[in-house]
This record gives structure tokens, C-alpha cells and sequence, in this order.
């Protein structure tokens, strides 16, 4: 027994044009063929999502295929509901003409996160040839296959559904002409290669592995918008500083005497000095809560320094005498249960 069509789309009865368009444009693209290849259950699912939303939107389902096995005016159920707008953004069939997108992994010091400045890099990407106006072409003239359209458009049999295929022209690549004579500046390319400085904002709640989005500055598409450029961040301690989670970690390195006389002390924080209070040292760390790492919801972990207390190497005799009349007789070492 076939399955409600608004359920198959996770919609209410009542929903718009657009929620319909927008549910199936969700589940076509996690579902479709091209993106789980060799995936059964993604293929029957990719059918009845197609079933459902035909049926959703009133223009008819496996009932109107005729004896032959296509759809009395499949071309128009290709396009029902702005089919073909749906499947422009997938990259499947040659809709799509966006350029590539592009990455660029940013390092930043638990310093540099703290103090919030803006970071500038340099991205290496082609930009459209302005001579050519990206064609490539100093003459040219129009492809006879594709009529200048640098598509072809085919039929193709796909669960028992006929659909119409737009592709790329294979004589063209796409471009709608032939170069007959290639651009001076770009030799044919239709592109220049520079190097662009961009300034990118840095702010606290930075995580390794969180990015931006820049759109407009990937790669160009030779028919249409550049593609993005995705600033992936890699937050690192440095010389002072170890990262574990939203925890800070640092090796505290004091004297002795400190210790002894209870001594206050200044620390570095990412945020700025810090005053402690140095007491015998036997109870663990010193922690400092909500001076650590900020997440991206604004919780912060804590500063956690471990105490490292410097002891004087190569003592004499006597100064070891010394040492035994002052702290006592020595004691065996021992463990005990942790708190």
C-alpha cells in the first residue's frame, strides 16, 4: 500500500506552493542517484519522492504514463512546479554553471582569538579575463550543434519515469561558440591568475573546525557566478598555551619559596593577567573557571595550570643537611584515593 504523498515529503496538508517546492528540493537532493551511488534504498526512496510530490502538486503520476512506457507530455511534467529550477543548484545534468568553491584553512593563536583583530590572507584564484569578458575568444563564432544555447537536451529513462536531460554541448563544452581566434590577454583560457588579499574578522567564539562563508570569491564559472571561497579555522595554543576541548592548559613554573610564603602572583590568561594565590601545593591544579575557550554558544571552559615547582639541582651535603633540618625527616613516598 502506497504511503501518503504529504507524509513521503514530511509536509502538512495545508502547506503552500513553496513549503511543497522546498520539501521535495530537500529530500530529491539527499536522495538522489548521483549522490548515493550504488544505494538501492536511496534510489527507491529518490522514486517515491518523485511519486509524492507529482501527486502533491496535481499533475499526475504512473497513471498517466501511456503504453509505451513514457508520460503523455512528460516534457511538461519535467517542468511542472518549476521542476528543472529545483535541480539547477545540484549540478546534475549541466544546470548548474556556478564556479568552484574554495578553501582556506586559517591558523589562529589562542593570542590572536582573544584580541579579536582582523586577519588578512592571501587567496590564490582566477578571476574573469575583463578583455574577453571570460570567453576566451578575440573572434568567434556561434556552435551549430547547440544553436549558441551550449546545451543539449535528451530523454532519459530513470524508475520507470521518463525525464528530460540537459547536458553540456560536446562540441562547444558548454560555451554556446568556437573560438576562432583566441583572446591576446588570457590565450583562450578565459581567465587570469592573481592573488587577492582578504580581511578576514576573527571573534571569540571561534572553534577549530567552525568557518565562513565568503561568497563570490572562489572560482569563476565560465556562464555563471563564482563560486565561495570557505574559511575553515584551526585554533592552536602556541608556546603557552595547550588546548583540551574549551579547557586552556599551561605548565605554571614557580619557586619553592613562593610557595612556602604563600606568595600572590600575576598570570597570563588569553585574557589578560590573572592574580593567584600560591598555597602549598598538594590538592592538583590551580583553576581558574570561565577563563578558558569560549564555545559557539558563548559557554566558556576553564584555565587550568599545573604547578611546576623548580628545585635547585646539585646541592652540597650540608645544603642537604640544611634541607633535612628544615622540613623534617624525609618521608616515604605514597598513594591515596583520588577525590
Amino acid at each position: 500500500m502506497a504511503r501518503d504523498p504529504y507524509e513521503v515529503l514530511g509536509i502538512d496538508r495545508n502547506a503552500s506552493d513553496d513549503e511543497i517546492k522546498r520539501a521535495f528540493k530537500s529530500l530529491a537532493k539527499k536522495y538522489h542517484p548521483d549522490l548515493n551511488p550504488g544505494d538501492k534504498t536511496a534510489e527507491e526512496k529518490f522514486k517515491e519522492i518523485n511519486e509524492a510530490y507529482r501527486t502533491v502538486t496535481n499533475r499526475g503520476g504512473a497513471s498517466e504514463q501511456s503504453s509505451a512506457g513514457g508520460f503523455s507530455g512528460f516534457e511538461d511534467i519535467f517542468n511542472f512546479g518549476g521542476f528543472s529550477e529545483i535541480f539547477k543548484d545540484f549540478g546534475f545534468g549541466g544546470f548548474s554553471s556556478k564556479g568552484e568553491d574554495l578553501r582556506y584553512d586559517l591558523d589562529i593563536s589562542v593570542d590572536e582569538l582573544f584580541k579579536e583583530l582582523p586577519k588578512t590572507i592571501t587567496v590564490k584564484h582566477n578571476e574573469k579575463c575583463e578583455t574577453c569578458k571570460g570567453t576566451g575568444a578575440k573572434e568567434r563564432r556561434t556552435c551549430k550543434k547547440c544553436n549558441g544555447s551550449g546545451k543539449i537536451r535528451r530523454t532519459s529513462r530513470q524508475f520507470g519515469s521518463m525525464f528530460m536531460v540537459t547536458s553540456d554541448c560536446d562540441v562547444c563544452k558548454g560555451t554556446g561558440y568556437i573560438i576562432e581566434k583566441k583572446c591576446d590577454v588570457c590565450k583562450g583560457d578565459g581567465f587570469i591568475y592573481r592573488e587577492e588579499n582578504i580581511k578576514i574578522p576573527i571573534h571569540k567564539t571561534i572553534i577549530t573546525g567552525s568557518y565562513t562563508i565568503l561568497p563570490g570569491f572562489g572560482e569563476p564559472g565560465r556562464n555563471g557566478n563564482n563560486g565561495d571561497l570557505y574559511i575553515v579555522f584551526r585554533v592552536k595554543g602556541g608556546q603557552k598555551f595547550a588546548i583540551d576541548g574549551r579547557d586552556l592548559k599551561s605548565n605554571l613554573h614557580v619557586d619553592l619559596r613562593d610557595i612556602l610564603d604563600k606568595r600572590r602572583i600575576e598570570v597570563d590568561t588569553p585574557a589578560g593577567k590573572q592574580t593567584i594565590l600560591l598555597e602549598k601545593y598538594s590538592n592538583g591544579p590551580i583553576v581558574l573557571e570561565n577563563h578558558g575557550l569560549f564555545d559557539k554558544n558563548g559557554r566558556r571552559g576553564n584555565m587550568i595550570f599545573y604547578v611546576i615547582i623548580e628545585l635547585p639541582g646539585n646541592l652540597s651535603h650540608d645544603e642537604k643537611a640544611d634541607v633535612d633540618r628544615i622540613i623534617g625527616k624525609r618521608k616515604e613516598p605514597f598513594i591515596s584515593s583520588v577525590n
